[in-house]
């Protein structure tokens, strides 16, 4: 699925925007602060819902105004759809063809996008949440069913978390119920870890080689780091985790929370052995995030037959010559590209000459399509 057409109203800096977009590569130059990010952005939440940049909704309308509207003419080659979502400071409306979606679960995956950003660098910088997040948004847009272990597995660890806060040490509680909520835990606790290690070893099918392509840099690998234990039985993986919990049950009664599962679970790059986090330069720590962006653009596409829409912002003003040059070669025609730059003599001339070059100004695009790609 690409996108032909996409409309902004009130979105960040942008009052009105109305573009067609070339389906392989398109190029937004500007300099800082004029809004390129912002359309990335706005593609980024199309599909998600929500801003990669973890922030709240309102922050996204224009200042001034009370409701921001993204909206999108996708086409999968044969048939178009319309997306839309209208932001409010207290509501989202997520329609597909004018018809409102009330489940996420329905909406997520219409159109499939990974992006690479500066933010991006927070993903080895900062906790384990920001990891968790990142990976979720990822294998949520090419399973619905994991989607749905989340909304679940979070719906239970809710009421676990209320049930362990309400227990009075000295009273007799209703341990039926809280087996209940066990066995529904760690059921879905299990699922999530599976899906999540399966992620995990495909993307390793890729991403070493990404990796020394564009770096130099060998033997990278991306670790999951789960405290529900893996094992090739999934009911001994269940019995085993189930055994964790009943020996934390009097810790957990203590602070009132769940102590394990899928919520305290972790990601790392291992390079040569090392955790790139406490070892790796700033450099490799952008180099092992874009090859990660670039393994999941190979997954999409044997997952789902279709590649997903990539997004770059300003990748290339953090790469060397050698690196840029290295980098070409995995942006390709049938993966529709945008690109943010602050200088156009960074990107090269191979991209630049089959790209739809569009010029961003203060909120509006001042120059659009002089170069209209050559495959269109």
């Amino acid at each position: 699925m690409k996108i032909n057409r996409l409309q902004l109203k009130n979105y960040r800096n942008y009052e009105n925007l109305d573009i067609q977009l070339s389906p392989s590569l398109n190029i937004f130059i500007g300099n800082n602060a004029q809004g390129k990010s912002n359309i990335l952005e706005s593609i980024f939440v199309l599909a998600l819902t929500k801003s990669y940049m973890n922030i709240k909704d309102q922050f996204l309308i224009k200042n001034g105004e009370n409701f921001s509207c993204i909206k999108a003419i996708c086409s999968d080659g044969i048939l178009e759809n319309q997306l839309e979502i209208i932001l409010t400071d207290n509501s989202k409306k997520l329609k597909v063809n004018h018809f409102e979606i009330k489940k996420y679960s329905d909406y997520i995956s219409r159109i499939k996008v990974l992006i690479f950003s500066p933010y991006n660098v927070n993903f080895v910088k900062d906790g384990p949440n920001t990891r968790r997040k990142a990976i979720n948004m990822v294998i949520s847009q090419f399973s619905s069913t994991y989607i749905k272990l989340l909304q679940n597995y979070n719906a239970v660890l809710k009421k676990r978390n209320q049930f362990l806060k309400s227990i009075d040490c000295f009273k007799e509680y209703n341990r039926f119920y809280f087996d209940t909520l066990n066995e529904r835990f760690c059921s879905l606790a299990v699922d999530i870890v599976l899906e999540r290690y399966q992620f995990v070893t495909n993307i390793n099918q890729f991403l070493s080689h990404i990796y020394k392509e564009i770096t130099g840099y060998d033997n990278l690998r991306f670790q999951y780091i789960s405290n529900v234990d893996l094992n090739d039985e999934k009911l001994k993986m269940l019995d085993d985790f189930k055994l964790k919990l009943s020996s934390m049950f009097e810790k957990e009664k203590k602070y009132g929370v769940t102590l394990a599962g899928p919520h305290r679970d972790d990601f790392s790059f291992l390079l040569d052995g090392k955790d790139l986090s406490l070892f790796g330069s700033q450099g490799q720590v952008r180099g092992a995030i874009l090859a990660l962006k670039l393994s999941e653009v190979l997954i999409f596409k044997e997952k789902d037959g279709d590649y997903p829409i990539l997004l770059l912002d300003d990748v290339f003003s953090e790469l060397d010559i050698e690196k840029r040059n290295r980098l070409v070669k995995y942006i390709l025609d049938d993966v529709q590209t945008i690109i943010t730059t602050t200088d156009i003599d960074m990107i090269d001339q191979s991209l630049v000459d089959k790209a739809k070059i569009f010029v961003v100004k203060d909120g509006k695009i001042i120059d659009d399509g002089k170069k209209e790609c050559k495959n269109e």
